[in-house]
């Protein structure tokens, strides 16, 4: 037993040996990296023209293709304090301040900070917005930006607009705009301890999502005193009452029509319809913390708008995307805002960020960094200095080079350990489309999203695939990886009418008219009721009939589609135009009118009310 104890001892102190020796490996090579990144953004007064941060950019970039040539796994730290060096440097170069190297030694004394903003930034961003509001926080609330440095680098990419505009959206006939960005700041901060989710719990990817508020921060108080208990955004949807006389009678909205600003408090008070209630539930997320997001679809027989928000499941956090998604909706993909870029995207690209908000915050920004230093090789800047002397140990056994062998295995190593980077994804796409992939390793990153994404992801799977197959010349190729796609999303309707659609545009624009009309034909057949894709396949069969002279053909397949839409159920003629019954029965009236059948045409009129 005495034997067997001591054994047991001698284990621990091996195991704690190694650890204390890895740990001396990884912080003996980081912090000397962080200290020439450090001298890198020195400046004395003065000093830091034009010319001077070019230079020093240009040593910084050769000094980070170095890092990343050399950097463990366990040194990831040091690669992404390089490349969060680099955005700042190249955001600072973009904005052009007064004074160069003020603006940018501002974020060396606050490194966490620089982080967050350097790998967050996007070259959509305003590059004078940010670095102005990065300014301002770091003069006015210097502390908080250390204690929250992922929040305020969100802040800083959604609210860069120059002074005299605002961060807004759209909401129907509505554009809420958001109040000064500092005193969102302090409400997040000053809730911070009281919020469903701690703002320092949330990656920045994830909190832009949470500070893209367009409520004032005395409304966001009202919500979270009401609401931070239990925010249950599902329920937050449905208790607003549904303003039925404007859809089924065209009535003016009481939200709209009432005296006082659009905000949660109106709503709640008025009601309003699925637009006013994902604004609603959206903006009471936000106000408890919650990343959340106002989505839209067109179903097969109207557009709708609900609610995508971050819930806690246990120690892990995800995105949820039913809240006031109705049956009709839930196998349509959603369109989202980006706060960050002004961009619509895909709920599947956002809620990829739910694997991010699982991970570890280290875990995400070694994922941008490797994003980041991907995409500097794919645009040909690769120049190692062979003077840095730095210490080896820890080091990768073989030095990374630029090939496109190691660009994709630096990005498989990032993403394995955190899948829920898009930009990441976006660098591998970058690659294809350069033509640098061959078809085995096509291949093998078409079954890696499925394995690291398609799982849980499908649409953010279905988005990155649909990229990868543009970039393919052959049409041959571009088929078969799409009859392949066909089966990985054969039980989502949304998405294998995409795919066969694609297949239809792919072999039109090869004029290959039978393989073609094969493909719309099968979204007509399958899909006439699982969303608009089959609305669009039959305008590209009538107009490919038109192009040889055969237009009158088209009226038996229109014919055949009209019996089998469904029609919708009661609404006012504002929404009945959006469904696809109405639209198939209007293009057949067209084409019989066309063959002049003025009495069929005039029948098919009546029947959906024109």
């Amino acid at each position: 037993m005495i034997r067997m104890t001591r054994l047991v001892l001698m284990s621990l102190l091996a195991m704690m040996l190694f650890a204390t020796h890895a740990l001396a490996q990884r912080e003996s090579f980081v912090t000397q990296v962080h200290d020439r990144v450090d001298a890198l953004m020195s400046f004395e007064e003065g000093e830091a023209s034009r010319k001077v941060i070019e230079s020093r950019m240009g040593e910084l970039a050769s000094f980070a293709d170095t890092v990343v040539s050399r950097a463990g796994v366990r040194q990831s730290e040091a690669m992404v304090r390089c490349e969060a060096a680099m955005g700042i440097f190249e955001l600072v170069f973009r904005a052009r301040p007064e004074d160069y190297g003020q603006a940018i030694e501002q974020f060396r004394v606050h490194p966490e900070f620089m982080d967050e903003l350097g790998l967050l930034v996007h070259e959509k961003d305003d590059a004078r917005g940010v670095i102005a509001l990065a300014s301002r926080l770091i003069e006015e609330r210097p502390d908080q930006v250390d204690e929250f440095p992922a929040l305020a680098a969100a802040l800083c990419v959604v609210h860069d607009a120059q002074e005299g505009k605002a961060f807004t959206i759209r909401i129907n006939e509505h554009n809420p705009v958001s109040v000064d960005p500092v005193s969102i700041f302090d409400y997040f901060v000053s809730n911070a301890g009281v919020l469903t989710i701690h703002p320092n719990a949330l990656p920045a990817l994830a909190l832009v999502y949470v500070v893209d508020t367009t409520e004032t921060p005395e409304q966001m108080q009202w919500a979270l005193n009401r609401f931070r208990t239990n925010p249950a955004i599902d329920n937050r949807f449905f208790e607003i009452e549904y303003d039925s006389l404007h859809f089924q009678q065209n009535r003016p909205k009481r939200v709209t029509s009432e005296p006082g600003e659009y905000n949660i408090q109106k709503i709640n008070q008025y009601g309003g319809v699925c637009a006013d209630q994902a604004y609603y539930a959206m903006s009471v997320a936000k106000a408890c913390g919650l990343p959340s997001a106002y989505v839209t679809a067109r179903g097969a027989d109207v557009a709708h708008a609900w609610v995508g928000y971050v819930e806690k499941r246990g120690r892990r956090a995800a995105w949820n995307f039913d809240a006031g998604r109705y049956e009709a909706y839930q196998d349509l993909r959603g369109n989202i805002y980006n706060p960050q870029t002004r961009q619509r995207v895909s709920d599947g690209r956002v809620g990829i960020l739910g694997d991010a908000m699982s991970s570890t915050n280290d875990q995400v920004l070694a994922s941008l960094a490797a994003g980041h230093a991907v995409a500097r090789m794919n645009e040909g800047h690769w120049g190692l200095d062979e003077s840095v002397e730095l210490d080896d140990r820890g080091n990768l056994r073989k030095p990374r080079s630029n090939s496109v062998e190691d660009r994709l295995d630096l990005l498989k190593a990032s993403l394995s350990q955190c899948a829920g980077v898009p930009r990441a994804w976006d660098r591998v796409v970058d690659l294809a489309s350069s033509g640098e992939m061959d078809e085995k390793q096509m291949d093998v990153w078409s079954r890696a999203v499925m394995q690291l994404a398609g799982r849980q992801h499908q649409d953010f799977a279905f988005d990155f695939l649909a990229q990868l197959i543009s970039t393919q010349d052959d049409a041959a190729r571009r088929h078969e990886m799409w009859e392949w796609a066909f089966g990985q999303f054969r039980k989502r309707p949304d998405l294998a009418s995409a795919v066969r659609f694609e297949q239809g545009v792919l072999w039109a624009e090869n004029e290959n008219l039978e393989y073609a009309w094969l493909a719309y034909n099968d979204v007509v057949n399958q899909f006439i009721n699982d969303g608009p894709m089959a609305v669009s396949a039959l305008s590209m069969m009538s107009q490919m009939l038109s192009e040889q002279g055969k237009a009158d053909q088209i009226i038996p397949v229109l014919e055949s589609a009209s019996r089998r839409v469904k029609q919708p159920g009661d609404m006012s003629s504002q929404f009945a135009v959006q469904s696809n019954y109405y639209k198939v029965h209007k293009m057949l009236s067209d084409a019989y009118r066309r063959a002049g059948r003025n009495a069929d045409a005039q029948r098919v009129r009546t029947k959906i009310g024109l």
